[in-house]
């Protein structure tokens, strides 16, 4: 595996994501497995968890121009093993994400307005000032509609989404993912866990934070549920929330039943 363990050492940080009663503690985890799950309430430190590993490997990430630049994590006190010089791969935040496409839908349509702009301003002007002045805008609306292999911004998020992850995946190289399935329906989640499984038998290695009952069933995964402030490795059957879902799908009608009597009260 290109990570085999993390280990994050108590240390003295008041600032995010240290203060959190999860990093309270010694933390010593093993990630030797293709895909390892992170799982657990919101607000339980899994995404902070994410958040902390790639302060400490600096992979590639999306990064939205004239966007506030966001507290830099000390990760001195994480440490990855093996240590092998720097890994490739990529960092890939849901919400991030979304904030993207509409920064790509922005730039396009704010670079076709500039476009009718200079139509009306040079409109007794020569052809080739027209061209001059309209370049840059083109040049705009080209790159970003020619990046992927579809238009990432005539598409719908979740289809945008898997285009753009499917077109990252490189062979041995490692991917920390925030809670990917936030703009996937359980069809594209399914599609979703099809590339990973594809991305494992070329070398490639998960990190996941996720609430997503259809990824976490990808097969000989890894999986720790955080709860009550600790890691707990667990089994797919045996998390709760997988728990939770099964006693609702078995039993809707008791559910329901049991839900509009609270409301009557």
């Amino acid at each position: 595996m290109l990570i085999d363990s993390i280990e994050i050492k108590k240390n003295n940080h008041h600032n995010y994501p240290f203060n959190l009663p999860l990093f309270w503690n010694d933390i010593n985890l093993k990630t030797n497995n293709p895909v390892t799950f992170f799982v657990g309430e919101n607000g339980c430190g899994k995404s902070s968890l994410i958040k902390i590993l790639q302060a400490k490997l600096h992979l590639y990430e999306i990064k939205i121009p004239n966007q506030d630049i966001k507290d830099r994590i000390d990760a001195k006190s994480v440490t990855i093993t093996p240590s092998l010089k720097k890994l490739k791969g990529f960092y890939f935040e849901s919400l991030t994400f979304i904030n993207y496409i509409e920064y790509i839908q922005k730039e396009i349509a704010d670079s076709k307005a500039e476009i009718e702009r200079v139509d009306k301003e040079y409109k007794f002007k020569s052809e080739y000032s027209k061209i001059l002045a309209k370049s840059p805008y083109n040049r705009t609306i080209n790159e970003l509609t020619t990046m992927y292999s579809k238009d990432l911004s005539k598409s719908s998020h979740g289809e945008s989404y898997l285009d753009f992850f499917a077109s990252r995946i490189k062979d041995n190289q490692i991917y920390l993912l925030d809670e990917p399935e936030t703009p996937l329906s359980i069809q594209n989640q399914l599609t979703l866990m099809a590339i990973i499984m594809d991305a494992i038998k070329r070398g490639c290695q998960f990190i996941i934070a996720t609430h997503s009952p259809i990824l976490t069933a990808i097969p000989d995964s890894l999986i720790y549920e955080i709860k009550r402030n600790k890691f707990y490795k667990t089994k797919y059957e045996d998390i709760e929330s997988i728990q939770l879902l099964k006693q609702f799908l078995n039993n809707k009608e008791q559910f329901l039943k049991h839900l509009s009597s609270e409301e009557k009260a």
